[in-house]
């Protein structure tokens, strides 16, 4: 899978054809010790190959400018009849729930999962967390699996050796070994982007592996890659989930097939520098309240549009994002106090978490919508739910499994910009205009995804 962000960044996980035998990793690094050989021989066992069947092309599918149709907005490359796409995996509960990346996983036909033994299962979908790009998967096995041991993400500091485990390129248990570079980068990919930097080699084939320290522990899932030209190869930069921002959503997935996330009900943005000087806050610091949801949580503890929050759950608010980060991660229904500012006079309130509505993006087809999806007025709490900067125009919220939306390569988060050629603005303009398919009874919609128009040609069932 290639996705297209700023810079040239990919994910890590580019499908690739897995056309290399699977052979044992023969790092003998010790760093005048055994320090990371005993470490890589705590994790290894727990990490899974995973190949990944694409469903066959079941409609006309997505495109981009300048692109050929099954571009990079594909969650596939064309890899050919029969051929698979690969990534890795990490065993995170003896019973057979295995963790991964979602994009490694996202729409495949059939995922089959390749244990420390040799012995490959079929796996089922558990739980996806598409926001975070996280997906649970469960294999059935007679024998208790072995779990990798999760560490402690928040006490990761950069300089720390490091190790990537994974199957780059389709080479299963391969190693490297290196440093964390940096923390808490923000790659503009969704809105709980908190990545852990590190130069270790990752290359396609490593997402969904995991990032561990030097006592085998997992700290990270390898995510994406930042890489130069149409060649994706590993340059140094590579970034992970944080293993703690998985751990909030694992029982979720396990119990829900989706995480439950604490809501507070208002649109965040960054402090303008002169408000912030005025405030005497350093660096711009804090979250500045731009829209406050009527009736939401924050509105109910008197918290206004345009006031500035500095603090929440105790914990200092960086900027916007570390607070939308902060209010994710709250459990709904706690009460959490938070510190703001407002006509420069510091304040305080207790605000009772609210419940993001984050059901299932796939969900049962509906005989009475006939491109498989739902559409909804853009509201601010859908906004900040999808991370629109728009607050008006249509987006769809929901899409059919196996449906004609889901087949063409339509997400949850798109925008509708036009219909055959036509703007939209409301439901009523896209009821009128979807009613009325084109040559062959295709529907061609123009959809805004992350700041990018996309085409999807539809073919109604």
């Amino acid at each position: 899978m290639l996705k297209i962000l700023p810079a040239l960044l990919i994910a890590a996980s580019l499908a690739v054809p897995a056309a290399l035998p699977a052979r044992a990793a023969t790092s003998t690094l010790t760093f005048g010790d055994r320090t990371i050989v005993e470490a890589v021989k705590r994790l290894e066992p727990s990490v899974v190959h995973i190949r990944v069947k694409p469903r066959e092309e079941a409609g006309l599918g997505i495109f981009g400018p300048g692109q050929k149709k099954g571009g990079p907005f594909r969650d596939f490359e064309d890899l050919g009849s029969g051929q698979y796409s690969v990534g890795s995996g990490i065993v995170i509960g003896e019973e057979g729930y295995i963790l991964t990346n979602h994009h490694v996983i996202k729409d495949g036909k059939e995922v089959l999962v390749k244990l420390h033994s040799g012995e490959e299962l079929a796996a089922s979908i558990a739980g996806v967390d598409e926001k975070s790009d996280l997906a649970l998967l469960k294999v059935t096995h007679t024998a208790p699996l072995k779990a990798a041991i999760l560490g402690n993400s928040d006490r990761v500091e950069v300089g720390e050796w490091v190790l990537a485990v994974g199957s780059p390129f389709g080479l299963s248990r391969s190693v490297s070994v290196g440093v964390i570079s940096a923390l808490h980068r923000n790659l503009g990919e969704g809105p709980y982007d908190d990545y852990l930097q590190t130069d270790a080699s990752i290359n396609p084939g490593n997402s969904g592996g995991p990032l561990a320290n030097s006592q085998g522990e997992v700290i990270g899932i390898n995510t994406a890659i930042f890489s130069k030209g149409r060649q994706p190869a590993s340059l140094g930069l590579g970034f992970a989930i944080p293993i703690n921002q998985a751990k909030a959503v694992i029982d979720d997935l396990r119990h829900k097939g989706y995480p439950v996330r604490g809501r507070m009900g208002a649109s965040l943005t960054a402090v303008p520098p002169e408000e912030a000087k005025k405030l005497g806050l350093p660096f711009q610091r804090g979250a500045k309240l731009a829209e406050v949801v009527r009736g939401g949580p924050a509105d109910a503890a008197g918290l206004q549009r345009g006031d500035v929050i500095v603090s929440f759950g105790g914990l200092e608010v960086i900027t916007w994002e570390s607070l939308s980060r902060m209010v994710a991660r709250a459990r709904p229904g706690n009460a959490v106090e938070v510190k703001y500012y407002r006509g420069g006079e510091l304040k305080a309130a207790r605000i009772k978490i609210g419940a993001s509505p984050e059901a299932p993006v796939l969900v049962k087809a509906n005989s009475k919508d006939p491109l498989g999806m739902k559409i909804e007025p853009i509201t601010p709490a859908l906004a900040q739910r999808f991370g629109l900067k728009e607050n008006q125009g249509i987006v769809i919220t929901a899409v059919h499994r196996d449906g004609p939306a889901q087949m063409g390569g339509v997400a949850v988060g798109d925008q509708i910009v036009e219909v055959n050629h036509r703007p939209v603005r409301t439901l009523d303009d896209f009821r009128a205009l979807a009613g009325k398919p084109g040559k062959e009874g295709v529907v061609l919609l123009l959809l805004k995804r992350k700041g990018t128009n996309i085409f999807a040609a539809l073919r109604a069932q």
